[in-house]
């Protein structure tokens, strides 16, 4: 019995020995930080403000580690801290450029560690922000920065990556919006300087998204600068207003930023803008009612109020232009072309992609279209698989073209991949001339096809005759008249006088 007793009070001290080595057991200790990590000093704020605004910059976000941390917020080239929390609050009285540099001391293991940061806040009493087109001259934007510096207006400028008046360019436009929407914060009134409609669309997808409330439309007046005509963009741009809800829309030329940037208000620009004779409209509510001879301009006044690019529906009533201009010169000039579908779509292609562009697309895919023909000649195959294989083998070359496109920076739109897999027929009409006429006349077919498709490029990409026909759609109603006239014609075509001349020579010196 007394040797059981003392068994039980041994195992009962070894249990109780064991508590104090389970709790020192460092897998069971939470983990710790690395105490002797470099601190880093991170500030988080607005990068401008209003002056006589609050501006609060936290710097919680600075990795500290372990040990005593001490907070320092110096102003510009103060020495003395004016804070000395995690926060800093100051509230500026007056516009300029303020300074604001966080220094982070921390105690380690006896050792003292520190790291810097440094975040710029620039205060204004007016802000106006400037998203310009790629291809408006950086010299004239620093110009006008330097104008807004020196009247007291913070000039705020984005700029997309690529050119709006090319494919993606709509896409880019619209990322700047998302992008930098707490850019506009502050802004009374927001200048866009590029294609006035693409850039109102994309003004419109960003305001129905999730930086509705940055964008604050309501409170800001919208001006489109253009260097066409203004009355032909306000009758475009005036169904935007009714679905954008600005205060205003405001349609100017270039000369009307300097007077912008210069004035206090807006009322004050506008009366200094009729004082100059600078043109500058004012879009008003007012609602063009449906008639019979308007029904397109209502057509597409409700598509570009409703998602639809304007650059696809410039397209669609650029197509009756081109299939006229590409009618005239085989019926009075006499051109050889693969019919007139064939010429119209690399037209569109040109037209969408840029003509250097879309010229080496077209080149590449007819290249491929040939190569794999010759590659199946040896198979016998009959006509419609081998075609699908030609197709099959350009959609995989127009693939791996897209990506090295995309590597290099090349944005194209959506829908421009259906316009080059429809580019890609033209390939066989060149390889039937080819096997049925020779070299010689399927290189002359297809040579005078994109020369046919490379004028109607330089005659519809004229932007002033693109906007007009995007305000006056009715107008390629005419080119169903000029067609009538034209099938009427049974003169000889200007080539035939050329190819007779001998004839013509013969017939003359006979009288």
């Amino acid at each position: 019995m007394r040797i059981t007793l003392l068994r039980a009070v041994a195992s009962a001290l070894l249990v109780c020995a064991a508590v104090p080595v389970l709790a020192q057991d460092p897998i069971l200790d939470p983990p710790v930080e690395d105490a002797g990590a470099q601190p880093l000093a991170l500030i988080q704020g607005p990068e401008d403000t209003m002056a006589g605004r609050t501006i609060i910059l936290d710097a919680s976000a600075s990795r500290v580690g372990a040990g005593d941390v001490r907070y320092e917020w110096y102003l510009d080239k103060q020495a003395e801290p004016f804070s000395r929390s995690v926060d800093a609050i100051y509230t500026p009285e007056r516009d300029g450029t303020l300074t604001f540099r966080l220094v982070v001391r921390v105690m380690q293991n006896r050792k003292l560690l520190h790291s810097e940061a440094v975040h710029t806040v620039i205060v204004y009493r007016r802000k106006v922000v400037l998203v310009a087109d790629p291809g408006v001259p950086g010299e004239k934007i620093a110009l006008h920065e330097r104008t807004a510096s020196g009247a007291g207006v913070y000039l705020r400028v984005l700029r997309p990556r690529v050119a709006v008046a090319v494919r993606g360019g709509e896409e880019a436009l619209a990322a700047v919006f998302a992008e930098h929407a707490a850019a506009f914060l502050g802004a009374d009134a927001i200048v866009l300087w590029t294609d006035g409609v693409l850039a109102l669309q994309s003004l419109l997808e960003a305001a129905q998204g999730p930086a509705r409330s940055l964008l604050n439309l309501n409170s800001r007046t919208v001006m489109v600068v253009t260097d066409g005509g203004i009355s032909t963009l306000a009758r475009t741009a005036a169904g935007m207003k009714a679905v954008l809800r600005p205060r205003q829309i405001l349609l100017a030329h270039p000369a009307a930023m300097t007077p912008l940037l210069t004035t206090p208000t807006i009322d004050a620009f506008l009366g200094k803008a009729a004082q100059q004779n600078l043109e500058v409209a004012v879009l008003t509510d007012a609602r063009v009612r449906v008639r019979p001879w308007n029904v397109l301009s209502a057509l597409v006044t409700y598509m570009l109020t409703h998602g639809v690019s304007s650059q696809t529906v410039i397209l669609l009533l650029m197509l009756p232009v081109i299939a006229t201009i590409l009618s005239f010169l085989k019926q009075v000039i006499g051109i050889t072309t693969f019919g007139l579908f064939a010429p119209s779509i690399v037209a569109l292609s040109f037209l969408a992609l840029g003509w250097w562009v879309g010229l080496i697309f077209l080149i590449l895919i007819v290249s491929t279209g040939y190569a794999t023909r010759a590659a199946m000649r040896r198979w016998h195959l009959l006509y419609v698989p081998k075609v699908a294989i030609i197709l099959i083998v350009s959609s995989i070359i127009l693939l791996i073209l897209l990506a090295l496109g995309s590597s290099l920076g090349l944005l194209l739109a959506r829908d421009t991949v259906f316009i080059l897999l429809i580019m890609s027929t033209l390939s066989e009409s060149f390889l039937t001339a080819k096997t049925e006429q020779g070299w010689l006349s399927a290189v002359l077919g297809i040579a005078q096809t994109v020369g046919a498709a490379l004028l109607c490029v330089f005659v519809v990409q004229w932007p002033s005759f693109q906007s007009m026909l995007l305000a006056y759609p009715e107008l390629i109603l005419i080119t169903i008249v000029i067609n009538i006239i034209l099938g009427r014609f049974t003169g000889l075509r200007l080539v035939e006088y050329f190819r007779f001349r001998e004839v013509f020579r013969h017939l003359g010196s006979e009288e």
